[in-house]
């Protein structure tokens, strides 16, 4: 906020400087097209909102009967299934995030995976799903153009794309959606897309591997997989891994499991080891050290907290002594290990936030607790008074 006012400064002081040399109503009147110029661009920006009269193609994968066209009323709403929503005004994720809760609150389909693209007057293909660069590209309708050349347009497959789960939705016919396997080990295949077809790629689960294995990080998998297969594609145990507490987070829940004998097999008076799914975390501990999570900003002991397992936000906050009372109790900040971060809401000692914020810190990860946003009430002033003596010297210009 303080770069926005001082950049808005500079240049109202620009013009102001400008202004002294205008001595005429017509090149006040040029001044004041400046200013609104300078402001305007500064306030919005380029990103397409639908409007009334808009045409949305509404896919939802796997679903073919909630896949349809709509079209955005006068009122700036969609009929859809039932329902009324308004999206007029809205960016196209913002739409497919409404959708989505719209099925999920309806009972419809429990877990959707949606794709929402307006359908602009340019000719075009979508693709969406796992590439590296989603959208909607333009091409000629006499173009031929094939599968593997328009998710090329998107910059290629992400790491997480399913080759064998490529759709290809075609908008003359919603109902109908081919499925394509494009591994690399399969010859090529000349599937023709046409104009205003939708393109996706889908995602594969991701169960990520931490602690005291070979090689830790995230494994893209299809389905589930056990925990002797993770910690195989991990590459093995390290040498100092602890068996006797490996921990699984799942769906926000932490289990803890002893390994140490034969944990490939399920032991015999007791219940058979979980499976591991999408968003799934393991975590193999070290046998010999107490490793650190690093609790900084605006706790009232900020560190290097040790600890042998994952904790939760609520436990590494209490770790560092609290918040500060210029701490942002809202939301903190998780930078894990491998570079990533994540922004978490926090709402301390209510039932509410306990039960929502269950994400876990691993050793090795970062919390940072954030100020609290406070009005610079200098700035605002020196920026009401730079406006307030800008508006007296253009009406002083236009009476003269």
């Amino acid at each position: 906020m303080s770069y926005f006012f001082q950049s808005l400064r500079h240049r109202f002081t620009s013009c102001w400087l400008q202004a002294q040399m205008f001595t005429t109503i017509e090149n006040s009147g040029k001044l004041l097209i400046l200013l609104f110029f300078i402001v305007s661009t500064t306030l919005f920006s380029d990103v397409y909102r639908i409007q009334e009269g808009d045409t949305l193609l509404i896919a939802v994968i796997g679903q073919p009967e909630y896949t349809h066209s709509v079209q955005v009323r006068e009122d700036g709403m969609i009929s859809y299934f039932g329902g009324d929503l308004e999206v007029a005004g809205q960016t196209a994720a913002e739409v497919t995030q409404r959708i989505r809760e719209f099925l999920v609150n309806e009972n419809l389909v429990s877990n959707p995976v949606i794709m929402v693209s307006p359908a602009l007057q340019e000719h075009g293909i979508f693709v969406g799903g796992a590439v590296k660069t989603p959208g909607r590209y333009p091409i000629s309708p006499e173009t031929d153009i094939g599968l593997y050349r328009a998710i090329a347009l998107a910059g290629g497959m992400a790491e997480n794309a399913d080759r064998q789960g490529v759709q290809l939705i075609r908008t003359e016919s919603t109902q109908k959606v081919e499925t394509y396997n494009l591994s690399t080990n399969r010859p090529y295949r000349n599937i023709r897309v046409n104009v205003n077809d939708l393109v996706f790629v889908m995602p594969l689960s991701v169960v990520e591997v931490q602690g005291q294995v070979q090689v830790p990080g995230n494994l893209f998998i299809r389905g589930q997989i056990s925990i002797e297969q993770a910690l195989a594609r991990a590459g093995g145990l390290a040498q100092e891994a602890d068996l006797t507490a490996v921990k699984v987070e799942k769906d926000g829940k932490l289990s803890e499991f002893n390994l140490s004998e034969q944990f490939w097999k399920s032991p015999a008076n007791s219940s058979p080891l979980p499976t591991l799914s999408n968003g799934d975390v393991l975590f193999v501990p070290n046998v010999f050290k107490v490793e650190p999570i690093y609790v900084t900003g605006y706790v009232r002991a900020p560190g290097a907290q040790r600890v042998r397992g994952p904790l939760t936000v609520s436990q590494a906050i209490a770790l560092g002594g609290g918040f500060d009372a210029s701490a942002e109790r809202e939301e903190v900040l998780i930078h894990r290990r491998d570079g990533t971060s994540l922004k978490i809401p926090f709402t301390p000692g209510t039932v509410e936030g306990a039960a929502q914020h269950q994400v876990l810190l691993y050793p090795g990860d970062i919390l940072e607790v954030k100020k609290k946003f406070q009005i610079n009430w200098g700035l605002v002033t020196t920026f009401a008074y730079i406006t307030l003596s800008g508006i007296t010297i253009i009406l002083n210009l236009t009476q003269q």
